[in-house]
């Protein structure tokens, strides 16, 4: 019931369920309590919608809402109902078997194409200082860019209006 609903059963198939399958897997994925038992992140839809597939979906959900997607959602990675703990040597998600999972969509990807991603964790300096530096980097630059743009409109807009109150003075 909590998957398929009660009277209106839609498949994996079906375009809404495909669609939705991201609100539906995080209604049980953003519990603490119930990931608690099983030691898994509550991150994760959080975290898939900071990655580009969610984001990409995000927006597809705003843009043209109920109509089909093309973009990845929970289930086209970690399947339906032969989903496996990520530690389960079947698992679609595994390290060993995630080449062969990306390749369903990306053919071309090469060995080192799932090291690219960062699974469902946030950037920390262990895991992937690169991106976690980066991202810090930008989280101070831009604010201190946009800040400093203000501070300088400011001014700027200070010193116009000193300027012609000193033209009016002298005229």
């Amino acid at each position: 019931m909590d998957c398929h609903g009660v009277h209106s059963v839609e498949g994996p198939s079906d375009s809404p369920f495909h669609l939705f399958s991201p609100q539906i897997c995080a209604k049980c994925h953003s519990d603490p309590e119930l990931m608690g038992r099983y030691g898994i992140s509550t991150d994760v839809f959080d975290t898939y919608v900071a990655d580009f597939h969610g984001t990409t979906v995000a927006l597809f959900e705003e843009i043209a809402p109920d109509q089909q997607t093309n973009k990845p959602v929970c289930i086209d990675c970690h399947g339906v109902h032969d989903m496996r703990p990520v530690d389960d040597p079947e698992s679609r998600v595994i390290k060993a078997n995630l080449l062969k999972t990306c390749q369903r969509c990306h053919p071309d990807a090469t060995t080192n194409f799932p090291s690219s991603w960062l699974g469902h964790y946030r950037p920390n300096p262990e895991q992937a200082p690169a991106v976690y530096f980066v991202d810090l980097f930008y989280k101070i630059l831009i604010p201190a860019v946009l800040g400093a743009m203000v501070v300088f409109s400011l001014t700027d807009l200070r010193r116009r209006i000193s300027d012609r109150i000193k033209e009016r003075r002298h005229a």
